[in-house]
């Protein structure tokens, strides 16, 4: 007996093991990063697009292309198509490994949701960073032998080289600005991934208005945040996502965005960054030439904050080393520099440090340095301060109090204290936390039997 034509559409609906319903929302999702169109399809829609019983607009069509990441033949909804054969079963991904194809896409959309009316200008760009993630990730699936290259429709293709930024006017400027503010915002509870999302359109966001040579006053603000949002896009690759080769990247496009912009202080922000990449190798010398080059453009301008902050770095630095009198000689001087009288200038990119994450850096350093009741004094009062939003850090401060405990043979208190600083890495993954608590875990190793260490275990392998 013949099967229903269009049989291959709601196969491709079933190997993602989607039903209608999931099927018509991410249908719906993708419409709006795309287009930036709220569509009316539903389950109903999916089913007589399934049976043939309902024709397909080409706007449809081409969304169920692309949803599918499949030619319209494949699907069985070109317009001369009569084929009533099923598409191939091996030229299908597994249903998990294609569900995780398109979870970038929700994420993208919802947060372009929270991005408002100033995220419109990314929507181009958005599609392009999507579109390339999940290109990347189906040249993979091919090597592995799971599923055949896709072919990107040319109207697809060509519909998103038109749509790009436009001119750049005050109007876009400013909105440039609100948005890399929304996404300081939400670096610390969006998922790495998803907030990297925007935060690479942005950034080809603005290569695309630099290029249209945009007057001086205007193209030294587009500068400066390039060189903001360049080193937010390190951070996420660094710290949250441990990609330490594309974070290099993007503190160099911050920091020759800070230098075009005479941003000293932007660009001694990108080069102290860039010191956490040989250091994580334990190549601390490099490390430390970095921060002196960040020092270097505090003597054109100056920054108590900013000098704090690379001298509480420079005391992680050393604490990594071993050197824990440098460490501790450099927590004096980032104290001493904050504390010093004067007005701290509004740096809206400078979110990262103030007098309580110095608290955190000091617990640090005195708790490598086997000081364990000053670690417990500067960790408790940091996390006292922090803002309960702060899950990241908050993350790690737990986790470096679960350490203190420990030393002082408060097994079960050390696991409950880890266990706070799992569910906080529940909330927004953070790579610098998770390494934290895996330290932990080694350190309560010859107690892995007993039931504190064992629920902990549950709550760490949830992080995996």
């Amino acid at each position: 007996m013949d099967e229903p034509r269009r049989s291959g559409l709601q196969q491709a609906r079933q190997d993602r093991g989607w039903t209608q319903e999931e099927a018509a929302d991410q249908l719906a999702r993708l419409a709006w990063m795309r287009r930036g169109e709220r569509v009316g399809v539903n389950a109903d829609m999916i089913a007589k697009w399934e049976r043939g019983d309902k024709g397909i607009s080409p706007r449809y069509r081409e969304l169920l292309c692309l949803l599918y990441g499949a030619t319209p033949e494949y699907l069985g909804i070109a317009r001369t198509s009569r084929s009533k054969t099923r598409p191939p079963q091996h030229s299908a991904a597994p249903a998990g490994t294609e569900r995780g194809l398109v979870d970038a896409l929700g994420g993208a959309a919802a947060i372009l949701d929270q991005l408002g009316a100033a995220g419109g200008i990314l929507r181009p760009r958005m599609f392009d960073a999507w579109k390339d993630d999940v290109m990347q990730r189906r040249a993979l699936l091919k090597l592995m032998g799971i599923m055949p290259a896709v072919t990107v429709l040319p109207s697809v293709a060509e519909s998103a080289r038109r749509s790009r930024s436009g001119k750049p006017t005050p109007d876009n400027v400013r909105d440039l600005d609100y948005l890399a503010d929304r996404y300081q915002a939400l670096y610390h509870s969006t998922a790495p991934a998803t907030l990297m999302m925007p935060v690479v359109a942005h950034l080809s966001t603005l290569g695309d208005l630099l290029r249209q040579g945009p007057a001086p006053a205007e193209r030294r603000r587009l500068l400066a945040n390039r060189a903001r949002v360049g080193t937010l896009a390190g951070r996420l690759s660094f710290f949250d996502l441990q990609d330490p080769m594309a974070a290099r990247a993007y503190y160099s496009v911050a920091l020759e965005a800070a230098r075009e912009a005479d941003d000293h202080l932007q660009a001694a922000a990108a080069l102290a960054h860039v010191a956490f990449i040989p250091a994580a190798d334990h190549g601390f010398t490099a490390a430390l030439d970095y921060l002196h080059g960040a020092s270097g453009h505090l003597k054109s301008h100056p920054c108590a904050p900013v000098a704090s902050w690379l001298a509480a770095v420079e005391s992680e630095m050393h604490t990594n080393a071993g050197n824990h009198t440098a460490a501790l000689h450099a927590i004096d001087r980032a104290r001493n520099t904050l504390a010093a009288p004067g007005l701290a200038p509004d740096l809206p990119w400078f979110d990262y440090y103030d007098a309580t994450r110095l608290h955190g850096f000091a617990g640090y350093s005195t708790l490598r340095a086997d000081r364990y009741d000053d670690a417990r004094t500067e960790l408790t009062t940091a996390l006292g301060k922090l803002s309960r939003s702060a899950v990241k850090q908050r993350a790690v401060f737990l986790a470096d109090l679960a350490t203190v405990e420990l030393h002082d043979g408060n097994l079960d208190h050390a696991c409950q204290i880890a266990s706070d600083a799992a569910y906080q890495l529940h909330q927004a993954g953070y790579a610098t936390g998770a390494g934290r608590l895996r330290d932990f875990r080694a350190a309560i190793e010859p107690w892995s039997t007993t039931t504190p260490v064992r629920v902990l275990d549950e709550q760490l392998a949830a992080l995996n």
